[in-house]
């Protein structure tokens, strides 16, 4: 448990924000680089985002990327119970393989995820209700389009975040490793092996700016090797570097989960995927298969983001997110700052 300060925590101002843009965009760029792109000093940078992370405004994360899950993992969309108790909610986040938490208008909305087929998503779903929390329905995702690690802010100009991109990879050291490798997806994946991928993954959860040295000796082999094995992990989209963050801090105080139907609906999901307030969308198996998560600053902006999603999409329900509990292994306060990790593991 982290020690986070009890009272409300403070609105995030413009250097917090730009730090926090800077290290969605790359979360082990150089202090120095995002110093320099956004105009301050790296000791101002560090400061800032010490003081973020010792609050539980924000958080650096390594999560797996669509590309790695979808030929691998089951998730369900899971509604529980209106009425589950406080103390079999404690219970639920405290699972490893219940990814995230939202009490909505409908419900307690969680995403259950395994990778030992969608028979176990049954077990799981009793499993929760042994600890108290009945699951009232429960939909099996086809595709996920969209999920929370690839929710950006929109505060770094466009030429600021091409100067960010323009270094190259570099690990958290500061070494440069030079232009990226073209590696295709899948010849990457045969290049490294899938123990080695859960190794970087469950090394770099513990921490995302791990030095390339440090994480040599986690995997016992060379500095450049460690780098270089990294490099393709990532351009084969099987690993995600990013930065989350309390929401109501940045002002995004309202949420939205909207389900609908079209006959695109891989249309339909890739447009959702592109609309700046959606941070989750994927099919579902079911009569409304379009399941889309967004968040917004009022929900007076909610005919909007439905128009601009297109005239082709039947919005079947819309339920109201009055709070987040946990997101992507991030146990959330009422605040929603980040005050106890649980490691995911399916």
């Amino acid at each position: 448990m982290e020690d986070v300060d009890s009272a409300a925590p403070r609105s995030l101002d413009e250097i917090d924000l730009a730090v926090l843009h800077a290290l969605q965009i790359d979360a082990r760029s150089p202090w120095t680089r995002i110093a320099a792109v956004i105009g301050v000093d790296a000791a101002t940078v560090v400061r800032h985002w010490s003081a973020l992370r010792a609050d539980g405004r924000a958080w650096l994360t390594a999560w797996p990327t669509p590309q790695r899950w979808s030929s691998t993992t089951d998730l369900g969309v899971a509604l529980l119970d209106s009425r589950t108790p406080a103390d079999a909610l404690a219970a639920v986040a405290q699972q490893p393989w219940v990814l995230s938490v939202d009490e909505t208008s409908a419900g307690y909305l969680a995403l259950l995820a395994t990778c030992a087929g969608l028979a176990r998503l049954g077990d799981r779903a009793r499993e929760l209700a042994d600890v108290g929390a009945p699951v009232v329905r429960m939909d099996v995702a086809a595709s996920i389009v969209a999920e929370d690690s690839t929710w950006r802010l929109a505060v770094l100009s466009a030429a600021q975040q091409r100067a960010l991109r323009a270094g190259g990879p570099t690990d958290a050291a500061g070494k440069g490793a030079g232009a990226p490798p073209v590696v295709k997806p899948v010849a990457a994946t045969r290049q490294v092996a899938a123990a080695t991928v859960a190794e970087i993954a469950a090394a770099l959860d513990e921490d995302p700016r791990m030095p390339a040295a440090t994480l040599a000796l986690r995997l016992g082999v060379s500095e450049a090797t460690a780098r270089r094995t990294l490099e393709r992990v990532t351009a084969a989209g099987l690993l995600r570097f990013g930065c989350d963050l309390a929401m109501p801090a940045a002002g995004f105080r309202r949420g939205v989960v909207l389900w609908g139907r079209s006959d695109d609906p891989e249309g339909a999901a890739a447009r959702a995927a592109r609309l700046p307030e959606v941070h989750r969308a994927g099919i579902l198996v079911g009569a409304a298969p379009l399941f889309v998560c967004l968040r917004a600053r009022s929900l007076t902006a909610l005919p909007t983001v439905e128009r601009s999603w297109g005239a082709d999409v039947e919005i079947s329900d819309r339920w109201t997110v009055l709070r987040s509990m946990k997101r992507n292994g991030h146990v959330l306060d009422a605040d929603g700052r980040s005050v106890a990790r649980v490691a995911p593991a399916w």
